[in-house]
């Protein structure tokens, strides 16, 4: 209603002014055109402010994408860092290892001791024949001339503390001195930690315990196996870079 009441203002005042039927009806199609072009113009800038907000979403997607990445990318280096470290430590674990058993070769080869890897652990394990008499605590003969060499190796193994570990069968023992295995076996223990004191091994690398039955290697319910749980391990403790990491602990 109001654009024909438009065109029709337009038309009288266009036969007012004595202007052509011909020219008015050119002036009306610009008209129309131009509002035709103006709808459509709306419509792309509407469009062109669609495709806007999407691009910003598209960019804020990206720069979260990107973030993560960055994350992920850190969290990668530090696992391939973090793997370098374990290998490192594990090549020098390796190079100990082999150095006690070159070093340690002749005594292995005559049966005096062995040298192995127990629970991630290197260990030295002599048998209790060799150091002790049955129930006592007192070195043997044997048993020292064996710990003197064992102890010129121990002093050459840089950032390692040693654990003396007593172990007995599960054979009660009841006497005077001894109550239990528990008791035999931390003594026998103890013992052994003065004696490599005295020999020059750094008394605060060295600490002594006794596992009286409790961690066996052989089964009890044989001699052979008895014989075997009956001895002194020398365990090399890790050193604190071999420890696990944990999160929120420097």
């Amino acid at each position: 209603m109001m654009r024909s009441l438009s065109v029709l203002t337009l038309a009288v005042v266009c036969g007012a002014c004595g202007i052509a039927e011909e020219k008015h009806n050119a002036v009306l199609k610009d008209l129309a055109n131009c509002q035709r072009t103006l709808k459509g113009n709306q419509a792309d800038l509407a469009d062109s402010k669609k495709h806007n907000e999407d691009l910003k979403q598209q960019l804020s997607a990206v720069g979260g994408e990107k973030d993560a990445l960055a994350k992920r990318l850190g969290a990668t280096k530090t696992e391939i860092d973090e793997l370098r470290r374990a290998r490192e430590l594990e090549r020098k674990r390796l190079a100990t290892f082999r150095q006690l058993l070159t070093r340690l070769r002749a005594m292995i080869d005559s049966g005096k001791l062995k040298v192995e890897i127990r629970k991630g652990r290197m260990i030295v394990k002599l048998s209790d024949k060799i150091l002790f008499d049955p129930g006592k605590t007192k070195l043997k003969g044997e048993g020292q001339a064996a710990l003197v060499e064992i102890s010129a190796v121990l002093k050459d193994i840089g950032d390692r503390d040693f654990l003396i570990a007593g172990h007995t069968d599960n054979v009660p023992i009841r006497n005077r001195r001894f109550r239990s295995n528990w008791e035999l076996s931390a003594a026998r223990a103890v013992e052994v930690v003065k004696f490599l004191q005295q020999q020059g091994v750094d008394p605060k690398r060295l600490a002594a315990a006794g596992f009286s039955e409790y961690d066996p290697v052989g089964d009890n319910a044989d001699d052979e196996g008895r014989r075997s749980n009956r001895r002194i391990e020398i365990v090399l403790l890790p050193n604190i870079e071999e420890l696990p990491k944990f999160e929120g602990v420097q």
